[in-house]
């Protein structure tokens, strides 16, 4: 069980109390707020202007209004009749077109942070590309089970396409294609395979009109940009800091069990990797633009995040051209991690040629003729997966990257321009993991009130009375046990192993309960996997038992539901014979992405009204305040409505990054009451501080301070 810690000294509270009336009376006289800069590192520490990202305007003195933002993702597609020569989503397309193509998307792009505006013209832009694999080897991936698979590769008439329009455009003063992918490796350079034709460099591919990345620099050769490329495998390289600092979850429980939080740089204890070696140009650019192809992945898509992994300096660390070393802060939190060094100013996402299922170097061509492009990397990268048939809210880079202050998650807050993403959307074939029984699994239930272990492997026994209606919260009687929160983490983050974090023993059982709000009525399936028995309950109704022994396979029972709209309460059973207890569970539909509009909430979490006697409907929305305050680690956030319509309660950092939005819809007039435990939008505790809590209904935009003390 958790321990208890420490309580704080009066002297404490008190300066906090301090700290915090101080803070408020500073904010409503001149605090101004900025978001992170989304560019080089060195361009934050040497500004001494607020810099602003992801539409967040920045506060002027005299005013508490944060505003809102928007930003755009520009989406077109070979279909658009206004191109002087449309085509099927899935032609072979000429330079022409797909010049035309690339043009059309970025010139969609006019809502303020347009690639025109972005690139400046002193800037150096590096074009961070994707070289998965080299058609010049014979014994490269690029033939895997015997075909080519150009759907690896970033599109290099798209490359061409973007340095014309950049010069024509902007004029930027140097101009340099870069990659340290595995298989890229030039040609006299440790590394370069002895019986390859060609490095990444030099090959050249007849589905990008026979172009190689050497024919490209011939014919920028003697424009007043240098256009030039970088081979990061052999470039300069320093080691710094991760900036920001390295991803982590600290004040949740530490699961020190062998193979827990596995990746993380000391297994089991949460201790994380300080910095990375990088190569200089990735260090040094003014901008960086990624330019990833579409591809699948065992964590779901690999586009602009993930792109990043070939920016890591392997041979630094004696791995060639091996990017094996950001696994060590797990693959996802590692490749987020890179990102950070100088995070991309500007994203083009081409679907010509994509991978399906296990990409990227084992999966199927796609051809998709489509380009999503945006100078937020988090909400450009979104848009791309729903254009592939995934769910934003499954892919854990996505959360890492917003959580960290690097774009916009909430789909309801990007402006798509140009066509909507369902009207082009593929249904990319998910990848199995490179095996028959794996597969992608979203990003699922990982947040418990659990109970137990209680003796006995009897899954229809009842161990607590009247199960089948329980609707437990923390720290509430479950028999001689109590309902405990619980968050499992790591690699395999799906995994919830109460055995190990109650002790083994044979014949146990325990329970676990969570809320799955759904903003309409709707069906679906529960994955769920589970070792060795098992019962669950849908708001009260038995939906699967099994009392035959089995053991776990992550989604192994894809069980049919029904969701009603609003709160619906899920309780899972599961008793265990050999001393193991675990599970997992996630709610989709039929293809594995989670249900449309869904959130995973535990009791307390959810807006409630307040009822109060004899209480009329509030004369004017305000924004009430929250309780305790101080507080560690939950707190109580009240405001009214004084009419119905749609409203956005947010909390924001000390520094304007939206932590977490907490309620976004329509609600009745009223007061309400909405919990914060004290997590951003990713579900990793936030640090000591001030925060800010923003309410906006109708023309209402009101903050006010809270402090967390941890």
């Amino acid at each position: 069980m958790s321990k208890k810690k420490p309580p704080r000294s009066l002297t404490t509270y008190a300066g906090i109390g301090l700290l915090l009336a101080g803070l408020v009376g500073w904010d409503l006289h001149v605090h101004q707020i900025c978001t992170l800069f989304v560019g080089s590192a060195e361009s934050l520490q040497d500004s001494k202007e607020p810099l602003q990202v992801e539409g967040l305007p920045i506060l002027r003195p005299g005013t508490l209004t944060l505003g809102e933002g928007h930003p755009a993702v520009a989406l077109a597609a070979s279909t658009d009749g206004e191109l002087p020569q449309p085509a099927p989503l899935d032609a072979v397309l000429s330079y022409e077109q797909v010049d035309a193509l690339v043009r059309r998307a970025l010139d969609l792009d006019q809502l303020g942070k347009s690639i025109r505006q972005v690139i400046a013209g002193d800037d150096w832009v590096l074009l961070k590309v994707n070289i998965v694999t080299n058609r010049g080897n014979p014994n490269s991936a690029y033939y895997t089970d015997g075909f080519e698979h150009p759907g690896q590769l970033t599109d290099q008439r798209v490359v061409k396409s973007v340095i014309n329009y950049l010069i024509e455009k902007v004029g930027p003063r140097r101009i340099t294609i870069a990659e340290g992918g595995a298989e890229s490796p030039r040609r006299g350079e440790l590394g370069f395979p002895t019986n390859a034709k060609e490095d990444g460099w030099s090959a050249t591919y007849p589905e990008f009109d026979n172009l190689s990345y050497i024919k490209i620099l011939e014919e920028f050769k003697g424009r007043a940009t240098l256009v030039d490329t970088v081979d990061l495998n052999y470039a300069p390289y320093r080691s710094e800091p991760v900036p920001g600092g390295a991803i982590q979850r600290l004040g949740v429980r530490v699961l020190d069990y062998a193979g827990a939080q596995f990746g993380f740089h000391i297994e089991g204890t949460g201790t994380f990797r300080k910095d990375f070696i990088m190569p200089e140009p990735i260090l040094d650019a003014d901008k960086i633009i990624s330019m990833p192809a579409m591809k699948t992945t065992i964590y779901g898509t690999t586009l602009g995040l993930k792109n990043y992994v070939g920016t890591l300096a392997s041979r630094a660390y004696g791995d060639n051209t091996s990017k094996s070393q950001h696994y060590q802060n797990n693959p996802e939190h590692g490749y987020i991690d890179l990102f950070s060094y100088n995070p991309a100013a500007y994203t083009i996402i081409e679907g010509l040629w994509g991978t399906e299922g296990d990409g990227p170097q084992w999966g199927q061509n796609v051809q998709h003729n489509v380009i999503v492009a945006g100078s937020d990397p988090v909400a450009t990268e979104s848009v791309a997966d729903v254009v592939m048939g995934f769910n934003p809210l499954d892919l854990e880079a996505l959360y890492l990257a917003a959580a960290k202050g690097f774009g916009t998650l909430n789909l309801n807050n990007i402006q798509v321009v140009g066509r909507p993403p369902q009207s082009v959307q593929r249904n990319f074939t998910k990848s199995r993991g490179g095996s028959e029984k794996g597969f992608f699994y979203g990003r699922g239930i990982r947040r418990w009130l659990v109970a137990g272990p209680y003796a006995g492997g009897d899954i229809a026994m009842e161990y607590l009375a009247d199960e089948a209606s329980l609707e437990p919260v923390e720290g509430q009687s479950a028999g001689d046990r109590v309902w405990e929160k619980v968050e499992h983490l790591g690699y395999s983050a799906e995994l919830l192993e109460l055995g190990e974090l109650y002790g083994k023993g044979s014949e146990v059982t325990n329970y676990a309960f969570t809320l799955i709000q759904s903003p309409q009525t709707q069906d679906g399936f529960l994955w769920m996997g589970y070792d060795e028995r098992a019962k669950g309950w849908l708001n009260g109704e038995v939906i699967f038992e099994n009392p035959a022994r089995r053991t776990f396979t992550l989604a192994g029972n894809r069980i049919p539901i029904h969701l009603a709209e609003g709160e619906n309460r899920l309780l899972l059973k599961i008793s265990n014979f050999t001393g193991d207890t675990v599970l997992s569970a996630h709610i989709v539909d039929e293809d594995g992405d989670r249900l449309p509009g869904i959130e995973f909430l535990l009791p307390g979490e959810g807006v409630t009204a307040v009822e109060e006697e004899n209480a009329a409907l509030p004369v004017a929305s305000s924004l009430l305040g929250n309780y305790p305050n101080p507080f560690n680690p939950a707190t109580h956030i009240r405001f009214a409505l004084s009419e119905a319509g749609p409203m956005r309660l947010e909390v924001f950092s000390a520094a304007g990054q939206r932590v977490r939005t907490l309620v976004e819809g329509d609600l009745a007039a009223g007061t309400y009451e909405q919990a914060w435990d004290g997590r951003d939008a990713a579900g990793y505790n936030a640090a000591s501080g001030v925060y800010f809590a923003r309410l906006q209904a109708g023309t209402l935009s009101q903050a006010k301070a809270m402090a967390l003390v941890r």
